[in-house]
């Protein structure tokens, strides 16, 4: 399992949590670089993204064995496959700034929840500690971005707009940050 999932077990186990439910999009992509919509179930035993038909194969090229993830269609799972996911957890955490509230009810009610417990600190105390892939990727945008100012003292003069310069630095970024994505 790799290092992010492993984190979000033990703080869930600091707070009791038995499961978790992940949906917001970002947080998603931070523990396991899955970038399609769904949702992220962590469960007494498993990791399981569902996700609609459309992106099975996309998902399933990005997940490994070493994540133990299992990527399945929503369309797959039935009334009881959801009732069962979260089977004998006392607590099972949500995202409370990400979730609407029809989401919140919807979730109670589809995976028979009993005590749903605001888990958002979980993701913002770990997405706070940056690893060395995180550092190298900002110091690249520093890098980048220190370039853009210098040329951009030898491209403005009198005359120009701000749209004309709002251009030429999004046309710097898109030539300059390709190239360095880590």
């Amino acid at each position: 399992m790799n290092d992010r999932l492993k984190a979000v077990r033990n703080k869930m186990a600091g707070l009791n949590l038995q499961g978790i439910i992940i949906a917001n999009p970002i947080n998603i992509k931070y523990l396991t670089k899955i970038e399609a919509e769904g949702i992220l179930l962590i469960t007494r035993k498993e990791n399981i993204f569902i996700t609609d038909g459309r992106y099975i194969e996309d998902v399933s090229n990005i997940v490994t064995p070493f994540d133990e993830i299992i990527v399945d269609d929503q369309k797959n799972i039935s009334k009881e496959d959801y009732e069962n996911f979260f089977l004998f957890c006392e607590n099972v955490g949500f995202e409370e700034k990400y979730l609407t509230y029809s989401q919140y009810k919807e979730y109670i009610r589809k995976f028979k929840i009993n005590n749903f417990v605001e888990a958002e600190e979980i993701f913002e105390t770990l997405r706070v500690i940056k690893d060395e892939k995180e550092i190298a990727s900002i110091k690249s945008a520093c890098e980048i971005t220190d370039k853009c100012f210098d040329m951009l003292l030898t491209y403005i003069k009198p005359g120009l707009t701000e749209k004309q310069i709002a251009r030429k630095i999004h046309e710097f970024y898109l030539d300059n940050s390709e190239r360095r994505i880590i």
